[in-house]
Formats: C-alpha cells, structure tokens, sequence
C-alpha cells in the first residue's frame, strides 16, 4: 500500500512537473514570440527608416545634381558671351588700327607733298633770284662799259663795285641753296644725329622692350643708387630728352657711334640720368667722381660731360 501511493505521489509529482515545465515552456515560447515581434518590429522600423533616408539622399543627389547641371548651363552660357565678346573687341581693335594706318598713310602723303611744294617753291625762288643777279650783273657790266673810257680809276672802282655785287648774288645764291640742301645734307652725313636714327632706330626700339638692367653703386660702404629691371619706357626718355638733341651732344664731343651697340649705350644712358633726377641723394654724394651739388641743372651738365668723355665714363 505504501508503495502505490508513493508511486501515486511520484506521479503526481511528476505530472506536476510536467505541468510546470509545460507552463514554462508555453511561457518561454511566447516570451519568445514577443522577442521575435519586436525585434520583426524593430528590424520593420530600421528598413522604414533607411530607405527613408536612402530616399531622402536619393532626393538630395537629384537636387545637387539638377545644381550642377544648371551651374555647368549657365558656366557655358558665361563662356559663350565672353567668346563672343572677345570676338568683338578683336574686330573692333583691328577695325581700329586699320584706320589709323590709313590716317598715317594719309599723313605721310601729305607731308611728302608740302615738302616737295616746298622744295619746288625754294628751286623758283633760287632760279628768280640768280636770274636777278645776273640781270644786275649785266646792267652793271653794261654801265662800266659805258664809263670805261673816262678814267683807269672810275673804272677800277667799277670794277670792285662789280665784284662786290657779284659776291653778293653769290652768296644770296649760296643762302638759298643751303636752305634747300640742308635736309639733304644733314641726312647724308655719316655721324649726324639724322643718319644715325636713319641706321639704327628701328632695332633700337625694337631692343628696348627685351633690355634690363641691375646696378647698384656703393660710397664709402653705403648703398647710394640702386635699381633693376626693364628699362624706362621710350617715351618718358623721349620726353624728357628727345633723341636728335641727345644725339647731338655726342656728335659735338666727337664720340663716335659705330653701331648699333655704341647707339643703344649711348640713349641708354637717359636712363640713368633720369632715376638719378628722382633721387636727390645721388647728387650730393661724390658718385662717378662728380662734386656734390643741390643744384639739378648744374649736376645734369656734369653728369653730360663725364659722358662725353670716354676715360670717365665706366658706368654707362
């Protein structure tokens, strides 16, 4: 009897058991279930979310995309008009410097013709004049013919009288023909400033805009000029000191200019006279073994005669 009912009691106990762990397992499955349901409903949320954002960039890169186009559009359209407007300036520039070539050939022209109405008028006026002077001379020699026998000394005054006039016809004559020969010969001369812009302007001008230059001058261990660079532009030179005059100065100091090289050092030289006018320290300083001086003229025409002289004048 006792053996049954503990065997009743182990069933029961076991049933118990069975009962227990099939409550906790039913509650393990739904606890579970409940798990997977959230974390389905999570999993569902995060895929909502992302392909939110991925629509969201989809968006964004449409629109950058939609920007950069239009950027690029508008780059081209920017880059036309400014084509087209270079195009423009380009006609209108070479419209422009075709009209005045034309305005400076015209302007050749008409100085080629006044000069030669000019010559023209100076060779009739040459030829009326010497014609006068021999009418007058002939009236002259007709006068001493007629007197011829009155006395030697009448006629000997006569005779001075003539030569007299003669020499004065001459050199009216001589007057004339200088005024109508000087262009001639002063182009014609070898080292005139006219024959030497003739020889070697154009490659000097055509030199200026490659040349530079770099020097620098100490006194007595202090820096006093110094500069490097392009050259002045010609025209300030120009100005300031016009090339014939310039040119004249050497001729009259009979420094010879050769060639081109002798040409170029010789205008080049404006160059350094004028930085050293914007520097009045240069002047009271002793460089180049000039005096001091305040005065601008007086050191220019110091400055001008060491050029002048070619055993003084390293530095041009």
């Amino acid at each position: 009897m006792n053996i049954l009912e503990h065997a009743q009691e182990l069933i029961n106990e076991i049933q118990n058991r069975l009962e227990e762990n099939e409550r906790t397992a039913e509650e393990s499955v739904e606890r579970i279930q409940n798990e997977i349901e959230e974390h389905r409903n999570a999993a569902e949320e995060q895929i909502e979310k992302i392909q939110n954002q991925i629509h969201q960039e989809a968006e964004s890169a449409e629109e950058e995309i939609r920007r950069l186009h239009d950027g690029l559009e508008e780059h081209r359209r920017t880059v036309e008009e400014q084509i087209q407007k270079l195009q423009e300036e380009s006609e209108e520039y070479a419209h422009k410097i075709e009209e005045d070539v034309e305005r400076i050939q015209e302007r050749l022209e008409q100085t080629r013709e006044n000069a030669e109405d000019q010559i023209e008028r100076i060779h009739e006026k040459i030829e009326q004049d010497a014609k006068a002077a021999e009418e007058q001379i002939e009236r002259i020699r007709e006068k001493a013919e007629e007197y011829r026998d009155n006395s030697d000394e009448r006629i000997e005054r006569i005779r001075e009288r003539i030569e007299e006039l003669r020499d004065a016809a001459e050199n009216r004559t001589e007057r004339f023909h200088f005024e109508t020969d000087t262009w001639v010969e002063e182009h014609n001369i070898p080292n005139s400033p006219q024959s030497l812009i003739r020889r070697f302007d154009a490659k000097y001008d055509a030199r200026h805009a490659a040349t530079t230059v770099s020097n620098s001058y100490v006194m007595n261990g202090v820096e006093v000029l110094k500069y490097s660079g392009k050259l002045l532009p010609l025209t300030e030179m120009d100005e300031r000191y016009p090339r014939s005059e310039w040119l004249q100065i050497f001729v009259d100091k009979n420094i010879p200019i050769e060639n081109l090289e002798d040409y170029c050092r010789c205008l080049n030289a404006r160059d350094m006279l004028i930085r050293i006018q914007k520097k009045p320290d240069v002047w009271t300083s002793g460089l180049f073994e000039i005096p001091p001086m305040e005065d601008w003229e007086t050191y220019q025409e110091a400055y001008i005669n060491q050029l002048t002289n070619p055993d003084r004048s390293p530095h041009v």
